[in-house]
């Protein structure tokens, strides 16, 4: 119930903003990958997305989705906090999703990008262990550059992923962040709620888009190796002025 009343709060107080978010994780970033890009204070997301078995861990031998929240409390502090929904037969004969792996991300922008120079952020998913396995641990730095021709907005990113200690549980899980990542996305000058992305998460090529359809409200899609589609919807919103 005090969930509820959270999201329905948020929907009630938000106002539009343009954002840049890590559409899988929740965070800021591009579909899979992060970037260095800063948001305003007080900026809230939360969505939730499909997830096919070919861009999970091993852990995942079977379709999944997602749901998060992400508050950035300063301009250069995100924390995010997402449920992975996890099919297994706790209280069940046959398999189920009945249960979901908890993790969190924080992200630290250590330096504003400038007319020259890149943005640079350093970042965690899952450094907290929950009951012995770190499913999507990883550590990263990442640097990121946009420029404006004439309206269009182009942005290319590259970064690093040091993967997570392995403890037993997490080594049979699998990690697929780790070694380099980078990508790069354009926003057409005729249509600036519309976003088109392709990257390297450390594992494979993602290639999709992003729309935004309404004032806070914005979808999106993305085929992983071209082997299979995942999409999802976000709410964005701003909280403080």
């Amino acid at each position: 119930m005090k969930i509820r009343l959270l999201v329905l709060t948020l929907l009630i107080i938000g106002v539009h903003q343009h954002i840049q978010a890590q559409y899988m994780l929740g965070t800021t970033g591009m579909m899979n990958i992060p970037t260095a890009d800063r948001q305003k204070p007080g900026t809230v997301m939360l969505g939730g997305n499909y997830l096919p078995k070919q861009m999970m861990p091993a852990r995942f031998d079977y379709n999944t989705g997602n749901y998060f929240v992400s508050i950035s409390f300063f301009s250069f502090l995100e924390l995010a906090y997402r449920e992975t929904l996890i099919k297994g037969d706790y209280i069940s004969s046959k398999p189920k999703y009945n249960q979901q792996d908890r993790s969190y991300s924080i992200r630290l922008c250590v330096w504003k990008e400038g007319k020259f120079l890149p943005g640079i952020a350093l970042g965690a998913n899952d450094p907290i262990a929950d009951k012995g396995a770190n499913t999507f641990q990883s550590y990263y730095g990442v640097i990121t550059k946009k420029i404006d021709l004439n309206g269009n907005i182009f942005s290319s990113s590259i970064g690093y992923y040091i993967p997570g200690s392995e403890n037993k549980p997490t080594k049979n899980f699998g990690n697929k962040y780790k070694g380099v990542f980078g990508g790069i996305s354009y926003i057409p000058a005729f249509c600036k709620e519309l976003k088109m992305m392709a990257e390297y998460d450390s594992d494979g090529v993602n290639v999709g888009a992003a729309v935004r359809l309404w004032k806070h409200l914005s979808m999106h899609t993305f085929t992983h190796d071209f082997t299979c589609v995942s999409g999802g919807i976000r709410y964005e919103c701003t909280l403080i002025h």
